[in-house]
């Protein structure tokens, strides 16, 4: 049985959305895929898995819910991103970025759900995962990561690992990009072998301090779509649970 200790973070920012536009000669901004980023030769730069850490409370609520969601459904950890698969990713994203409307959960409340007509924006995150799983992505191809922009705003997006690189599927931009090329600190993400646990993300940059620590504490997530002037408002608060 699960122990849980409650730990809540928030933050609250304003933010104005820039999205670069990149060259429209580029095979993958054809395809709505931003330029990935790679390291010499063949080789990825990959989010990389830390140690074990706490689970976001409301994922622990959404996997009793959903134990489908939260098993491993074999299959490959990394999908090759042929012609089809792209096409996929793409549709998804776009699909769900606009046909569901951006909603808070109650105050005092953090609830994740899937398959939605509107939600904040893990349940944009999750029902995109669902639809792909359904599409026949793999589980540990597909993972929700929880993260904070560089103006300190909490966010949580999913990553699909591919063979192009790890691709973020994010609500606030119909773009994909690499990990590396976004407006995010990485904090934790779902681990490949399970998803009802969760690791702290290993990159090769400096470990985000929370946010908690230094701005004050909201009750609730809150997003909402940029508006026709780019600004941006969010709020986020997460309790977190050990399993045991």
């Amino acid at each position: 049985m699960a122990k849980f200790r409650r730990i809540s973070i928030g933050t609250k920012a304003t933010i104005g959305a820039a999205a670069a536009i990149v060259a429209a000669t580029s095979p993958l901004n054809a395809t709505g895929l931003s330029a990935l980023t790679r390291t010499s030769g063949n080789n990825l730069v990959r989010v990389g898995e830390g140690p074990k850490t706490l689970a976001p409370f409301a994922s622990v609520v959404f996997c009793m819910q959903h134990k489908d969601q939260c098993v491993s459904t074999g299959g490959p950890s990394i999908m090759e991103l042929d012609k089809n698969r792209k096409s996929q990713l793409i549709s998804i994203n776009n699909s769900v970025n606009h046909t569901v409307r951006p909603v808070n959960d109650k105050p005092g409340a953090d609830v994740w759900s899937m398959d939605v007509t509107a939600g904040d924006c893990e349940d944009f995150a999750l029902t995109k995962r669902q639809k792909l799983m359904q599409l026949g992505w793999s589980s540990g191809s597909l993972r929700i990561a929880v993260a904070i922009t560089n103006n300190g705003e909490g966010h949580a997006v999913l990553i699909a690992r591919t063979s192009e690189g790890d691709l973020v599927l994010d609500n606030r931009f119909d773009s994909i990009k690499d990990w590396r090329k976004t407006d995010l600190r990485w904090v934790m993400a779902q681990t490949g072998d399970n998803p009802k646990y969760w690791a702290k993300v290993k990159a090769d940059v400096e470990e985000p301090q929370l946010v908690s620590a230094r701005v004050a504490v909201s009750e609730t997530a809150e997003i909402n779509r940029s508006n026709a002037h780019g600004e941006h408002r969010s709020n986020i608060a997460m309790t977190f649970a050990y399993f045991q």
